[in-house]
């Protein structure tokens, strides 16, 4: 489906901006679910968790539907315009998908370990992240 309408977008992570533009739909993973936001969306504030952004911006350097692998951050959508405030960001082709898997071993093992709910939180939170690059990174070689 073409979408027509547009709205302003703002992508940021915590040490550089990922987009900033137009587009005409962006979906992300919150914590009630993955959710689609286009033009004239309510009002709204939420987490945004581990996973991926999907954006398609309306014209620029980045045509067509565009993906980011994020950490934890926030969305808010206000007066038509969308903010997404997370601390990491990485395109599909940034991945060192080595690197990912290692990860996400990392976290299975400290989720074997530990005890506490603030850790085993922690160490899904990392494992939700590396599961989320490695899936890019995959995806990224059948494009």
């Amino acid at each position: 489906m073409a979408y027509t309408k547009s709205f302003k977008l703002q992508i940021m992570a915590s040490d550089h901006m990922v987009y900033e533009g137009d587009a005409v739909m962006v979906s992300l993973p919150t914590t009630e679910g993955s959710i689609g936001i286009l033009a004239d969306h309510s009002n709204i504030i939420m987490a945004v968790v581990p996973g991926e952004i999907t954006y398609e911006p309306v014209s620029g350097e980045q045509s067509g539907r565009q993906t980011v692998v994020v950490s934890e951050g926030l969305v808010k959508v206000e007066n038509g315009e969308v903010m997404i405030l997370i601390d990491t960001a990485e395109r599909p082709e940034e991945i060192d998908e080595a690197r990912a898997k290692r990860a996400a071993e990392r976290a299975r093992e400290e989720l074997k370990r530990t005890n506490s709910n603030r850790d085993v939180a922690k160490a899904s939170a990392e494992l939700s992240r590396a599961m989320s690059r490695i899936k890019a990174a995959t995806n990224k070689h059948r494009l």
